[in-house]
């Protein structure tokens, strides 16, 4: 009975000093984010009457796509100006350099004065200038005209219609809030003592809390500075802790991330 009363206390002994010396596993570190798109607000190069609309929030649009036109009837008849201008001042060189032909053939036989010469020569050198001017104009005229057309940077989804048909815009108004597919992040932010547990190219772990696909996303960037923790975003600490901002680079992004979206990221240590 000793014996296996002194084998039993062994055994106790065993598993509480194996458990005593077992090392514990690593929780993974989670951070709490948003969805950060890249969005651009689509605006003309030029003034003008809003003509034409083609897409509606929710649209999906392609590199190249004319997302809206203003009037260009303006921007034609400046362009016809410009080419008018161009033939005026092809006929005033032609013009400038037949007396300047002829002013050189007189001087060389000592029949006209060596300033009416330098005379002739500069009119067609001035004529010659007016024409580059003229040409130049037109180069201009063109690319106002060419910019009533307002095509899309890239694709994407059209998050915002700011204005209507009708309306007269002044250069650089937004027109389409356009949402970017070529590339979707998180924000979030890390205390500083869980600093040392990251690294740019950490891989992560995203959840979020419509979806139950899991995304799989590395550490892009890691600011240098401590900032206040967000209002938006929700940790553990005190909202008044100083905390770093991370951006998390989403791999395999797909619609269902919005922008905003609430967003759990999980690293292991």
């Amino acid at each position: 009975m000793k014996k296996i009363l002194f084998a039993a206390i062994i055994i106790i002994s065993a598993i509480a000093s194996y458990s005593l010396t077992k090392p514990e596993k690593k929780q993974p570190l989670i951070l709490y984010g948003n969805i950060d798109i890249r969005q651009v607000n689509s605006a003309f190069r030029v003034s003008g009457r809003l003509e034409n609309m083609n897409f509606e929030e929710g649209d999906i649009v392609y590199k190249g796509d004319i997302l809206a036109t203003l009037d260009n009837k303006p921007y034609v008849n400046a362009q016809n100006q410009a080419k008018a201008k161009i033939e005026q001042a092809k006929a005033a060189l032609e013009n400038a350099k037949r007396i300047n032909n002829r002013k050189q053939a007189l001087c060389k036989t000592k029949n006209a004065s060596q300033q009416d010469c330098d005379t002739a020569q500069a009119n067609q050198d001035i004529a010659s200038a007016d024409l580059q001017y003229a040409k130049a104009s037109l180069d201009v005229a063109e690319t106002a005209l060419e910019d009533t057309i307002l095509k899309s940077p890239a694709d994407g989804i059209i998050l915002i219609r700011i204005t209507e048909p009708g309306t007269l815009l002044s250069a650089g108004v937004p027109v389409y809030t356009i949402s970017l597919n070529n590339k979707m992040w998180a924000r979030a932010y890390i205390k500083e003592t869980d600093l040392g547990k990251v690294q740019i190219g950490t891989k992560v772990k995203i959840y979020t809390d419509s979806a139950t696909k899991v995304y799989n996303g590395h550490v892009g960037f890691i600011s240098s500075t401590a900032e206040f923790t967000p209002k938006t975003i929700e940790t553990a600490s005190l909202r008044t802790d100083l905390v770093y901002r991370l951006r998390i680079i989403v791999d395999d992004a797909d619609n269902d991330l919005k922008h905003g979206m609430p967003i759990t990221i999980k690293m292991a240590q």
